[in-house]
Formats: C-alpha cells, sequence, structure tokens
C-alpha cells in the first residue's frame, strides 16, 4: 500500500522534475548521448516516446513531437514547452500513420516497461520510423561492474519496476528487431545505455 501510495505521489509532474533534478549526473549522460548519437537538423522530425513533462526537448533541435501515457506530464510539457507538440498517447499503440517520423527516441522508459511492452513498443517504433531512421533507445541501466552494490540499490528503488542490465536490455529488444549499435556512459548514480535499434532483415 505505501509503494502504490508513493507512486501516485512519484506521477505528480512536480515531483518529476524534482526528480529529474536530483538526477542531473544521469540526465547529462542522456542528453550525451542523445547529441552524440542522433544527426539532428531543424527539418528532421523527431518522436519521443515517454516524453514525460518534455525535459528532451531542449535537446533535439528538430522538428519535435512527445508522447506520454500520463495525462498530467502532457498538460505539463504544453506548459513549459510553445516549440513542440505533446500528445496522450499510449507507447505501445501509436496512433500515427507509417513512416510518420524520421528518427524516433525513447529516454528514461523501458524500466518502466516489462518485456511484453517493451516488444510492443519497439514494434510501433519501428512502425511510425522512416526507412532511413532508427529507434534509439536512452535509459539506466543496473552497473555494468556488479560490486557497485549501492548504484544498483539506488536504481531499484526508482518506480520503474523493471531495471534491466545491458545485455537484458538488448535480450528483449533483440527478440523484435537487431540492435545496430550500443554504447554505455558510466555515472554516479546509474550507468546509461544507448540503443540503436533497426528493422530485422528478413533472411534470404
Amino acid at each position: 500500500m505505501f509503494r502504490k501510495a508513493l507512486e501516485r505521489v512519484l506521477e505528480l509532474p512536480a515531483v518529476y522534475d524534482l526528480n529529474q533534478l536530483i538526477g542531473q549526473p544521469t540526465v547529462r549522460r542522456y542528453t550525451q548521448l542523445i547529441t552524440e548519437e542522433l544527426a539532428l537538423t531543424p527539418e528532421t522530425s523527431v518522436l519521443d516516446l515517454g516524453c514525460g513533462t518534455g525535459a528532451t526537448r531542449r535537446s533535439i533541435p528538430a522538428r519535435y513531437s512527445g508522447i506520454d501515457i500520463n495525462s498530467d506530464y502532457v498538460a505539463a510539457a504544453k506548459r513549459a514547452h510553445a516549440d513542440g507538440e505533446f500528445i496522450h498517447m499510449d507507447a505501445t499503440r501509436l496512433a500515427f500513420a507509417p513512416a510518420s517520423f524520421d528518427e524516433v527516441i525513447s529516454v528514461a522508459t523501458t524500466h518502466h516497461l516489462d518485456d511484453d511492452q517493451l516488444g510492443a513498443m519497439t514494434r510501433e517504433a519501428l512502425r511510425v520510423v522512416r526507412a532511413q531512421g532508427a529507434f534509439h533507445i536512452v535509459d539506466a541501466i543496473l552497473p555494468l561492474d556488479p560490486r557497485h552494490r549501492a548504484k544498483e540499490a539506488f536504481f531499484k528503488m526508482d518506480r520503474g519496476r523493471f531495471a534491466r542490465r545491458l545485455e537484458q536490455l538488448v535480450g528483449v529488444v533483440s527478440r523484435t528487431a537487431t540492435v545496430e549499435r550500443k554504447r554505455v556512459l558510466t555515472g554516479p548514480l546509474h550507468d546509461v545505455a544507448y540503443l540503436k535499434v533497426v528493422p530485422t532483415a528478413p533472411i534470404a
């Protein structure tokens, strides 16, 4: 009961933003990976799955659309960012036509999704991205070094119940698609992974 009450509090936009502030070392790694791994221009159309209150918008110099399942987050994002489109939507059931976006990203979302939901989000992301684009996943992972027990314990306190190790995250995504590139930045609070995900080529 206490955990459910705590999760309801953590769903509040103001608390979400406070967590972003406290987690700045991790947020900076998210931003670094987005900046270094995505070649974006002002004309690139980007869909952000699980956009929260829109914090990632500042890292995206492109035509930005964000969706989130939490309608309060979406309302807060609209108030904070006039230069983006924010929509209340489930990332596992996107209401966009195929090939609607140049690139699709997801930042700090996978650890909130079970394996089936993550697979569904991946399929939907690859459905709505154009042929030359990809699905870019950026999220915290359990520490690469298992000796970092304090860092692992800290992450397991997160309201996201599906913290994964790098190989677990890659393994789940690979059931649905191909992980073309992966990269990890270690940090004091979390290690952060980047995956570039593309459709699996059909067997000739």
